[in-house]
């Protein structure tokens, strides 16, 4: 694991092989990084990725344990469950920068977090994440991403490329902190928000006077999201909207969780579609 000190599950044999929640790769390509939470401690997930179930197994390559004091687990110990050039089962039915159903190309990394307070898509508190966990998940994806090339753009969360099914990493995942530390993921700095400054990268189109829900929504088809056209923000693009404010443009303001558009999201949007040109 690029140094990292850590554990691998060994394949299970034979007579148990349904444990071994992966197959083969149908492309040998790895584009993606994903960022997940499970939502459960870290026993219930190393159960739920090594069920000796036939069918409706799921899996990451990689899991990352937080600090729980009730089971003796201290934080930012990995696990590689799936070794990486096989197909674990993450990101399901998924999209990505034109990339349909991710899990051929891609690595996933599974954050030992509860998630939310709420109904799902829907919810009332989030929870932090473990500060030894960040150090490793960025000493982690910083090789992977060093060793198959894959540029920041396509490091993602599972909300990014499932918004209607899925909201990990959340609001609360660090971002910034994991492209400031690590060089991981894409992101804008402060004076890369600057409108003047976003002009100088030649977007593809200027910014609009005021809040323009069309401009923003070509912005995120721009930038890599899988976005229903419109020339307005409806119900169908609720969940799409919180995905992208929840990675970028209100990161770590959890009362902002909502599809309501403001000026800074457009800002963006703009700039990261500018930023990360897809050719």
């Amino acid at each position: 694991m690029g140094g990292i000190e850590g554990y691998a599950l060994e394949e299970f044999p034979e007579e148990t092989k349904n444990r071994n929640h992966w197959d083969s790769r149908e492309e040998n390509s790895i584009q993606f990084l994903v960022m997940h939470y499970t939502v459960c401690d870290f026993p219930s997930t190393l159960q739920l990725f090594t069920s000796n179930i036939p069918d409706e197994r799921v899996s990451a390559h990689y899991v990352l344990t937080q600090q729980d004091v009730e089971h003796g687990i201290i934080g930012g110990i990995p696990i590689q469950v799936v070794p990486e050039d096989k197909r674990s089962w993450h990101a399901g039915v998924s999209s990505w920068r034109g990339t349909k159903n991710l899990n051929a190309t891609s690595i996933g990394i599974e954050n030992v977090n509860n998630g939310f307070i709420g109904k799902e898509l829907a919810p009332s508190q989030w929870f932090p994440f473990d500060s030894a966990q960040i150090t490793t998940l960025g000493q982690l994806s910083a090789d992977i991403i060093k060793r198959h090339r894959i540029p920041p753009q396509n490091v993602i969360g599972h909300a990014d490329i499932a918004p209607t099914r899925k909201q990990d990493p959340g609001i609360l995942f660090p971002w910034e902190e994991l492209y400031v530390r690590y060089g991981v993921g894409a992101w804008l700095t402060e004076a890369e928000r600057s409108p003047s400054v976003i002009s100088h990268t030649l977007p593809k189109e200027p910014l609009p006077q005021g809040i323009s829900e069309g401009f923003f929504l070509n912005s995120l088809r721009n930038y890599g999201y899988d976005c229903p056209e419109g020339a307005y923000i409806t119900p169908d693009h609720h969940e799409v909207v919180k995905a992208f404010k929840s990675h970028f443009s209100h990161n770590q303001h959890p009362e902002a969780y909502t599809p309501t558009l403001d000026e800074n999201a457009m800002v963006w949007a703009w700039g990261l579609a500018s930023k990360y040109k897809q050719k």
